[in-house]
């Protein structure tokens, strides 16, 4: 799908989308209880359409009701499960510890790309408990159980290993202990995952760096509501600085999420040139590249991961915004917009077959009429956002064919 945005003005009041972090982290805990939960508000995206699919994947079943899940536990015993992931890397790496929990021969399929960006904690980790690992292009299987003990991970690396630990190592028989070294780079995410985990009643404890997660432990069954997304909630914000009216509702304002510092970065780039950290925030990046372009450029650090996203985004937004004349230098760890007189795109843009590209190419509407290639890239995690844009006064055509 195509889709062409009349230049104009965003005007109104809109619901922020449900946290895909939440989202994820609630349904594989209410499946973990095995017991019946409910799970509102959700927006039902690719990604989490692929965490559905793997709950029935453990013998779960799940029920859809409006914007709610019923989740009807695992008690079923499957052979050789096989979890399709599509592109969620949050599903993949999330319940990977968790099949080793129970199975000793799973697979994991997914996209070439999903594939791509590798499990390499894991590995590491595997390697030393004996876990065989035979990958594909698109499917990665995995022979051995996983047993409780000591786990160094590395916390520069994607906090999602860590999460997928911290769901797993509370069934195993024994205590657990992860160890992050540092840097820790997107640690909000985890302070999300230690939250869902208290909210179910699981016990750990935590020392620095280190977490101690008690074994044989039984998640306990709650019925939970969805807050709304910071992440994705970023695009819409930064029409308010281009001289449109957009309210947000939804959103809690003592949120863990770590990306609501889009709230104190777009002030700092409206005013002048900025140098910002995203080591903590990495799905802001293409956002934030989008918005340093149409004010007075920025350099942002802490970009390695960017390379290891849907698309290698930083790149992706280098070709894209040169399209309109903007100059970006990409380095290993630095992307830097210089800011630069913007000119009608010469091309059409192109999604990279990535949510958040779309979404942040979107802004480029305040000042020209635009066309983006492969637009339905936002079903994975935002499906109603050119819903949500005409709603707010933007002029959306789509092409199909």
């Amino acid at each position: 799908m195509n889709v062409l945005l009349k230049k104009g003005v965003l005007n109104g009041t809109i619901s922020a989308p449900p946290s895909k972090s939440y989202s994820h982290r609630y349904l594989i805990a209410s499946l973990l209880s095995n017991d019946k939960c409910e799970v509102s508000s959700l927006f039902f995206s690719d990604d989490i359409m692929a965490t559905l699919s793997c709950i029935e994947a453990f013998g779960g079943k799940y029920e859809i009701l409006n914007d709610k899940v019923i989740i009807y536990g695992n008690n079923k015993i499957i052979d050789n499960p096989i979890f399709k992931c599509n592109e969620s890397g949050s599903t993949l790496r999330f319940l990977i510890p968790i099949a080793l929990s129970k199975y000793d021969n799973v697979t994991f399929v997914g996209t070439e790309r999903l594939i791509s960006r590798g499990i390499d904690i894991y590995e590491e980790i595997f390697n030393t408990q004996n876990i065989k690992i035979i990958k594909s292009n698109t499917s990665i299987n995995f022979k051995g159980k996983l047993k409780s003990g000591i786990f160094d991970v590395d916390g520069s690396k994607s906090s999602q290993y860590i999460t997928g630990l911290l769901f797993a190592l509370p069934l195993l028989n024994g205590d657990s202990i992860i160890n992050i070294i540092p840097p820790i780079n997107s640690k909000e995410y985890i302070e999300i995952t230690l939250d869902v985990l208290n909210k179910f009643n699981i016990k750990y404890e935590r020392i620095y760096n280190s977490i101690k997660i008690f074994g044989n432990q039984k998640y306990i069954a709650i019925d939970s509501n969805i807050e709304g997304d910071y992440s994705n909630s970023a695009f819409l914000a930064a029409f308010n600085y281009l001289n449109c009216n957009v309210e947000i509702n939804n959103l809690n304002h003592s949120s863990l999420q770590g990306d609501r510092v889009y709230v104190d970065y777009f002030k700092k780039l409206n005013k002048e040139y900025h140098e910002l950290d995203i080591s903590n925030c990495i799905d802001l990046g293409p956002v934030l590249f989008a918005f340093a372009a149409l004010k007075h450029g920025g350099r942002f650090t802490g970009t390695s991961r960017l390379k290891i996203k849907e698309s290698n985004r930083a790149l992706a937004m280098k070709d894209e915004l040169s399209k309109i004349g903007i100059e970006v230098i990409v380095n290993e760890d630095d992307v830097i917009i210089n800011k630069s007189v913007l000119h009608e795109p010469s091309m059409t843009f192109d999604s990279h077959n990535d949510h958040r590209i779309v979404m942040a190419l979107s802004l480029f509407l305040t000042q020209f009429d635009i066309k983006i290639n492969n637009a339905n890239a936002i079903n994975k995690s935002y499906p109603y956002y050119f819903k949500d844009l005409e709603k707010l006064g933007v002029d959306v055509s789509y092409d199909t064919n």
